[in-house]
């Protein structure tokens, strides 16, 4: 009797303050995937999952819900596609191809899987660098367009309202943030909006010259070293090839290994290369499984991407919003920038 005694205990023992299902690892629901409340109850099984009930707002729920396992059909091919994406950039066609799906179907993975990589929000500290890495604004993929837009680069010189901006920071240590901020030139405000207030005082900025850099520092109470940029490094430890390097990786798998990106897309594939970036030197990498499986509100932002775009383009450039993607789903919650904080605006 104690025997069997001992060993419920131990099948029962949750050391992480968290329970997991026998069938996925996903999570044993605590509280309402829709509301938050703890009053819940057992509401009988779906696909193999414990099913729960809310007392509060009265919706059944599984711990599948919101997460990327939500609505999916084919778990078994989604976890080798899953172990695919872990291991880098490979096109869409020959991810279908190996994994013995449609385009479509492995586009759609893609998107759900990059919906969990969040943008990073820890303090920089030390020598910081930052620089703004530019790429031409793309619709790609986009139906409907009245004017084609031939392959290649702008024919345009210099800073313009097609040049879209991502944000790379980068401490000396394993801190680094890459934001898409704008369509067009970079201002304080983009700056201040992304990396604001996230340095541990007595940090140093370092930069080529720019006014919107120059003035954010001033603002934050920063030590700023600039330099100009044919220069390339203002003596000693005080240069910016660290972001240097990130930028000329992030262009190489975004425009080569990839094919080019959408701008709708960008934010998730720079979250990507982050996720890739801080994961690299680990042997058995488990932090993507968490990922999807503690994110009940993945399908939500997965669901609105084109609401989050179609705000960016309205708020942080002067594009025109145009051509909207017409594909809706039954369960797609009405799109809410309070709900998205942080997420590409």
């Amino acid at each position: 009797m104690d025997d069997q005694r001992l060993l419920m205990t131990e099948l029962n023992r949750d050391d992480s303050g968290q329970q997991t299902t026998a069938n996925n690892d996903l999570l044993v629901m605590s509280n309402c995937t829709y509301c938050q409340s703890k009053l819940i109850i057992k509401h009988g099984a779906r696909d193999g999952l414990q099913r729960y009930k809310c007392k509060s707002c009265h919706k059944a729920f599984t711990s599948a819900t919101g997460t990327s396992y939500y609505h999916l059909q084919k778990k078994d091919k989604f976890e080798e596609y899953k172990a695919l994406m872990e291991q880098g950039y490979i096109p869409l066609k020959k991810m279908a191809a190996k994994i013995g799906i449609s385009i479509q179907t492995a586009f759609d993975w893609r998107h759900k899987i990059l919906s969990n990589l969040k943008e990073t929000n820890n303090q920089f500290e030390g020598l910081t660098e930052i620089d703004d890495l530019w790429f031409l604004y793309s619709q790609k993929g986009r139906k409907g367009l009245k004017y084609a837009r031939k392959r290649g680069g702008s024919n345009r010189r210099g800073d313009n309202n097609f040049q879209v901006k991502l944000l790379i920071t980068a401490d000396r240590k394993t801190t680094k943030d890459l934001s898409v901020v704008r369509i067009g030139r970079l201002k304080k405000s983009d700056i201040e909006r992304k990396v604001g207030g996230q340095f541990v005082h007595g940090s140093t900025l370092i930069s080529d010259k720019h006014r919107s850099i120059a003035s954010f520092a001033k603002s934050e109470g920063l030590t700023h070293v600039s330099f100009l940029a044919k220069k390339h490094t203002a003596g000693g430890d005080y240069h910016i090839q660290n972001v240097n390097n990130i930028a000329t990786r992030l262009k190489t798998a975004v425009n080569h290994e990839l094919r080019g990106v959408s701008t709708k897309y960008l934010q998730c594939y720079a979250n990507w290369f982050a996720f890739l970036e801080g994961n690299k030197n680990q042997v058995d990498c488990n932090n993507l499984d968490q990922a999807l499986t503690n994110n009940n509100q993945t399908w939500n932002q997965y669901t609105n991407l084109e609401g989050i775009y179609k705000r960016f383009i309205e708020n942080f450039s002067v594009r025109t919003y145009r051509c909207p993607v017409k594909r809706k789903w039954k369960t797609q919650i009405n799109y809410s920038p309070t709900n998205y904080a942080g997420k590409f605006i």
